[in-house]
């Protein structure tokens, strides 16, 4: 997974599908990114993300719980559609591709 770093803010840039077959390999490898970082701000930029399931909903949830600053960025109308059905801009800055 492509991030960056930059003035204590880490950028992670999704891509394809974040579903039940390949999201524990997403957290652990976000989970090694963050490993020894002091989270402050967290911009997950969706721009190449075609489609989002319950499990790669509980990743961010879970990364929110570690990180309160958190921006979901360049999101496509499918996958705003279900963050928005489930409440996620109650709880973070979604913006729109």
């Amino acid at each position: 997974m492509k991030h960056t770093l930059e003035n204590n803010t880490l950028t992670l840039f999704l891509e394809g599908e974040l579903n039940s077959y390949n999201s524990e390999d997403v957290e652990k490898e976000i989970e090694e990114i963050i490993s020894g970082i002091e989270l402050q701000h967290v911009v997950i930029d969706m721009e190449q993300l075609n489609y989002i399931s319950s499990a790669g909903l509980r990743i961010i949830a879970r990364l929110k719980q570690q990180c309160d600053d958190i921006a979901l960025k360049r999101v496509p109308e499918g996958v705003f559609e279900i963050l928005e059905m489930v409440g996620f801009q109650n709880l973070m800055t979604i913006e729109k591709l």
